[in-house]
């Protein structure tokens, strides 16, 4: 699994388009964000560092999860395209070994991208704003918050592929991080702020006590779902949104990590019934 891991890391690192592309989404982001990511009024006062990592995070799990996801796409299904099935099984790793190593690595190698811009952020902020604190809530939220929706997003993003076509799958891949991630339900039945929704907004919420101001900037639109997260009332699958503690915090870090573990559990059981 180790060398499998170095492996795929080493091959998904060195591709171009994986630079490319992130750099032109987060300079897109960047641009169209830009007032509110320097906007140091975002939070309660001595919480300025903390609330600029979790502002940080937030805007890299709207875009960027969408680009990383069809980056992974490929990735499994590369091998049995270039016909060297054979020729792996002849190594000592098994093939569930295989499987896991394959899909830390390509998940580890495109995030890497994502993890510089998120602790540049931090190291910008620590120097400009003297708070070194920064550095650990930027550390913290990566681990806590960003890390488990990325290890659900690549598992569902590696296996697609195995039931249509690299191509249509990223298709439907955009359209479900739009429809799950970003699309409120005031314009149709969602995902958006739930537990089943990969952003990191429970865990800022819930476990690190974010909270926007109550008065934001003027540049700011806020509604009620911005401000906490609850229940919405007249909202389709509202008891998917609990309000936001740190137990619900965990539930959700739990889900993140088990409905990856179950997707990889169904890619292996794909492949034993495609082997027979």
């Amino acid at each position: 699994m180790i060398a499998t891991f170095r492996y795929e890391f080493r091959m998904q690192i060195r591709r171009p388009a994986l630079w490319i592309v992130h750099g032109l989404v987060y300079t897109a982001t960047a641009v169209s964000l830009l007032p509110l990511y320097l906007d140091p009024t975002l939070g309660r006062a001595g919480d300025a560092p903390k609330t600029a990592m979790v502002v940080s995070a937030s805007l890299l799990m709207t875009l960027p999860p969408m680009v990383y996801g069809c980056l992974i796409t490929d990735r499994l299904v590369r091998d049995r395209r270039l016909g060297v099935g054979e020729l792996l099984d002849a190594t000592p790793a098994g093939r569930t070994s295989r499987l896991i190593g394959k899909y830390l690595g390509v998940c580890a190698a495109t995030a890497v991208p994502l993890a510089l811009a998120h602790t540049g952020r931090a190291v910008a902020y620590a120097i400009t704003e003297g708070e070194p604190a920064a550095l650990g809530w930027a550390g913290a939220i990566l681990v806590l918050a960003l890390v488990p929706g990325l290890l659900f997003t690549g598992a569902l993003a590696l296996a697609g592929p195995l039931l249509m076509p690299p191509i249509p799958f990223q298709v439907l891949f955009v359209a479900y991080w739009f429809w799950g991630n970003v699309v409120t339900s005031n314009v149709m039945p969602t995902l958006t702020h739930s537990v089943l929704s990969p952003s990191a907004k429970y865990v800022a919420f819930g476990l690190l006590g974010h909270e926007l101001v109550p008065e934001p900037a003027p540049h700011l639109v806020i509604t009620p779902e911005s401000t906490r997260y609850a229940p919405w009332p007249d909202a389709a699958l509202s008891f998917l949104r609990p309000e936001a503690t740190p137990a619900v915090a965990c539930l959700w870090i739990g889900l993140m990590l088990g409905l990856a573990a179950c997707v990889l559990f169904l890619t292996r059981l794909h492949a034993l019934r495609t082997e027979s």
